[in-house]
């Protein structure tokens, strides 16, 4: 079932009709694994001996920047004194087509096949770094929307006899129904699972708590030594340190205002929210007083830049900030 679904990704690539979600996923197989990787470059070099060099190389640096992400330096080899010509389809694509089509049927075909056991176990891995966010849509037609500095892994055999996923920090998860395979967003020591539902998990490794919020459905959440099932509108707090829960009823799609460039604080601490700020903005930003650390914020800063978010917060919290050598610093008023 696996070959068979990244088999038809890569023909969906060269039909002109796959995602970039789907990109994704058909460059992380490739680019994970270093035999198959490996393999598709040998037989790009022996695809055809009648390509001239300058094209090849061409060829196979724009393949590798698109499929395998790996930018390839191309040699200076235009002709000289020759002008240039327009065309209303670059020579590489045709190549391409006649080429690499063959190419990845006989890949995912037979070299497949060879993948050994640690392969297999060797996972996929989709990041979000500071400043940005992604999307990815797993094999069972999940959806996924990662935040900034956030990180989600699951093992080739996704689906198989379970749904299993490994979170580091925020995701939001539209988990695609499926009552024989349980969904698994494992966390730590701390287990949410579910069957089909709408939810959000905020685990970053650099915060005290992790939450889960649920907008539809049911989930349970599982530690080895305790557990709770969550109804729409809940909110579950669970603390790393004392290893207890602790649930509200709250207002969901509040906390997921971030997947539409919002950010929404309940009460948190100004320590907590400049962590979310620094890594939504990719900046850095120091606290010079304790007392501004402990300073709470409940509200909605929509986006529009760090310096919009700040003055927002300093409308009620009693601090001034300064710029000093591209590091934001907080300071008493």
């Amino acid at each position: 079932m696996e070959k068979e679904y990244y088999k038809n990704l890569a023909e969906k690539y060269f039909a002109g009709n796959i995602t970039e979600a789907e990109i994704s996923e058909l460059a992380g197989w490739i680019h994970n694994n270093v035999q198959l990787s490996d393999w598709w470059e040998e037989e790009f070099e022996k695809s055809d001996t009648d390509i001239p060099l300058a094209l090849r190389n061409k060829m196979f640096a724009r393949i590798k920047a698109e499929v395998l992400n790996e930018p390839v330096r191309i040699p200076n080899t235009k002709p000289a004194g020759r002008p240039p010509r327009k065309a209303l389809v670059p020579a590489w694509a045709r190549w391409a087509a006649m080429i690499c089509i063959p190419i990845f049927i006989a890949f995912f075909t037979y070299n497949i096949l060879s993948i050994s056991d640690t392969d297999i176990q060797s996972p996929f891995i989709v990041k979000a770094d500071k400043g940005d966010k992604a999307t990815v849509v797993l094999p069972d037609g999940t959806d996924v929307i990662l935040n900034s500095a956030s990180q989600l892994s699951y093992l080739r055999d996704f689906g198989k006899n379970e749904r299993r996923v490994q979170l580091d920090g925020e995701g939001y998860f539209k988990v695609a129904h499926d009552t024989r395979h349980t969904f698994i967003v494992q966390v730590g020591e701390l287990e949410v699972k579910v069957l089909g539902t709408v939810f959000n998990v905020c685990a970053y490794q650099d915060e005290q708590d992790v939450t889960v919020v649920l907008l539809e459905g049911k989930v349970g959440v599982h530690t080895p030594s305790s557990s709770l099932i969550m109804k729409p509108g809940e909110k579950m707090n669970y603390n790393k340190s004392t290893h207890k829960f602790t649930t509200e009823k709250v207002y969901p799609e509040d906390y997921v205002t971030w997947t539409k460039g919002s950010l929404y604080f309940q009460n948190e601490s100004l320590d907590n929210i400049m962590k979310a700020l620094s890594r939504v903005y990719d900046v850095t930003i120091h606290i010079d007083s304790p007392r501004i650390a402990k300073e709470r914020f409940t509200g909605t800063i929509p986006g529009g830049g760090i310096q919009n978010a700040l003055n927002i917060i300093m409308l009620t919290s009693p601090f001034r900030y300064e710029v000093k050598d591209s590091v934001i610093v907080l300071k008493e008023k």
